[in-house]
């Protein structure tokens, strides 16, 4: 029997609920496990939940999700268009970085999520996000903005690095920083399409 992409999704957001691969399945009030059409050529990928985020179970919900949905505008993007979802799927506590083991649990979900939905573009919402995907250390001072060919999952793709939207509540420069990346992102989309 074959299943569609949205069957595949719901079958790993199931798997994903039961996970207790790490310690983090201990303090999680929802698993956040993404949202967005299952055939999304564009994929946001953040880090981890925040305290909204674990509270409702969906990505972005709370400022920096009103934040994020601003800067899709920008790149004359809607949310319902694109795909969410983070490198972990629970909320790491006090919103702290996902450690190293915690990302290597979770990675099955990733390479489910990108696999299944087989994006034409991801656009990483941080250092962490470019990290797992690039499999090395990223400077988002030197490096945002930019566009790279990435394979990831057996899925290549175009693979654009930006700060985390949180980044712009704590100051006028990454906000600035934000907007000019997500104006950029715009045109780079339209060229490509």
């Amino acid at each position: 029997m074959h299943m569609s992409k949205e069957e595949k999704l719901r079958q790993l957001e199931a798997e994903a609920k039961a996970c207790k691969r790490c310690r983090l399945h201990k303090t999680r009030t929802n698993v956040v496990f993404g949202s967005g059409p299952a055939d999304a050529e564009i994929m946001l990928l953040g880090e981890g939940p925040g305290f909204m985020e674990d509270k409702s179970g969906a990505p972005f919900v709370g400022a920096a999700g009103k934040n994020l949905d601003s800067l899709l505008q920008t790149a004359g993007l809607k949310r319902e268009d694109v795909y969410i979802t983070n490198i972990v799927l629970c909320r790491p506590p006090q919103n702290r970085d996902p450690l190293p083991d915690e990302i290597e649990s979770c990675k099955c979900f990733l390479e489910g999520h990108i696999s299944v939905i087989k994006p034409k573009f991801i656009i990483t919402l941080g250092r962490v996000a470019a990290r797992t995907l690039l499999g090395r250390y990223v400077t988002m001072g030197r490096e945002h903005g930019k566009l790279l060919d990435c394979t990831y999952a057996g899925t290549d793709f175009k693979l654009y690095l930006t700060y985390h939207p949180a980044a712009a509540l704590y100051g006028a420069e990454a906000k600035q920083r934000l907007q000019a990346d997500f104006k950029k992102l715009g045109q780079r989309i339209k060229s490509i399409r």
